[in-house]
């Protein structure tokens, strides 16, 4: 019973799982204890390699089945994004907000957008205050999280 089943996370390492687990409870706890892909038994040994090398890149692999379980639970669900965000996040507060995802320094980035470095404070504190972060950090974190920067 996946009940019984105690998944440890390893500190240089993701686990690729096979199983027939379909609830989507249990799948969404096998994620938060570190497992990162998750498979059929019957996976077909190329797919189960795909899955590692997946995983290896940072990667989260469902089989169709654990997808559409979890999809049919949390689907209907609001986006956290637009639950969370008090404001929307311009489209030039984007340009700055990936660009300091990038480890640029202000400097930087007013040299590639062609602003003053006085704009891109301004547009870096009215980021942090829309996401709700206290630092560049928590920012670009929240902003992976949430979708609005691409890993």
């Amino acid at each position: 019973m996946i009940h019984d089943l105690l998944v440890q996370p390893t500190p240089d390492g993701a686990i690729v799982l096979l199983t027939e687990v379909s609830h989507a409870r249990s799948i969404s706890r096998l994620l938060r204890s570190g497992v990162r892909a998750i498979l059929s038994r019957e996976s077909d040994p190329d797919d189960v390699l795909s899955a590692i090398y997946a995983t290896y890149d940072g990667l989260v692999l469902l089989s169709t089945a654990a997808a559409e379980s979890l999809a049919a639970v949390y689907g209907d669900l609001p986006l956290e994004v637009e639950e969370e965000l008090s404001e929307e996040i311009t489209s030039r507060e984007t340009d700055v907000f990936r660009m300091l995802a990038e480890g640029l320094v202000n400097k930087d980035i007013s040299a590639r957008l062609g602003i003053s470095e006085h704009t891109v404070k301004f547009h870096i504190s009215s980021i942090l205050d829309k996401l709700g972060a206290s630092t560049r950090t928590e920012a670009v974190t929240l902003g992976i999280r949430r979708g609005l920067i691409p890993i």
